[in-house]
């Protein structure tokens, strides 16, 4: 995470380092960013970089961060819809929302392929160790709201079917893909599993 100092600064210089490192992370391979890369994009003297950074993992740490929060933001404004909405409308509604994410940002496209394809096992434990129980306490919430509603069963554990719903979702590379099949119409086949699983 970030040094105090970092969050000190005005809101345009961090995000103008944060650009820099986002620019930097996505247009090469995870080994072959530098710190130099960074600091030149960000125009900021190598001092200032360790004074707001241990090194580049802080850094990509951090970035993962700030992605893991927007998706729980995301999540969290669609909460008004539960009453609306039955489990797989709303978890539909969120994908289709979490895509269009997704889309107005190329780089941060790159920046997850990298995650799963570059980035060092001792980096990306510690990113899953911390943003992973986050995500499953958004879920829980939602999935307990959907008990009090009635669609799933009382005395259903939260806890497991928001890990097998993270799970789930967050694991769609490792997905055996039928013929005819896409990232959208297997996670519709995964929420329908779950639903039945949960109803």
């Amino acid at each position: 995470m970030p040094k105090e100092t970092f969050f000190n600064l005005p809101h345009v210089k961090q995000q103008r380092i944060i650009r820099a490192a986002v620019d930097e992370f996505s247009q090469r391979h995870y080994s072959q960013v530098s710190i130099n890369g960074i600091i030149k994009r960000a125009d900021i003297p190598k001092g200032s970089f360790y004074q707001y950074f241990e090194n580049k993992d802080d850094v990509y740490i951090h970035l993962f961060t700030q992605v893991s929060d927007s998706k729980i933001e995301l999540f969290n404004s669609l909460w008004e819809l539960i009453p609306q909405l039955t489990f797989k409308e709303y978890m539909m509604h969120y994908i289709g929302e979490l895509k269009k994410l997704g889309a107005s940002d190329d780089q941060m496209t790159k920046l997850k392929h990298e995650f799963l394809n570059e980035c060092p096992q001792e980096i990306k434990k510690q990113i899953l160790k911390t943003e992973m129980p986050k995500s499953m306490n958004t879920f829980k919430k939602v999935i307990e709201a959907y008990v009090e509603k009635g669609e799933f069963q009382k005395g259903l554990d939260s806890n497991i079917g928001a890990y097998v719903t993270v799970m789930s979702i967050s694991s769609l590379e490792h997905f055996d893909y039928s013929e005819g099949d896409d990232a959208l119409s297997a996670l519709v086949k995964i929420v329908d599993f779950l639903i039945k699983g949960m109803s």
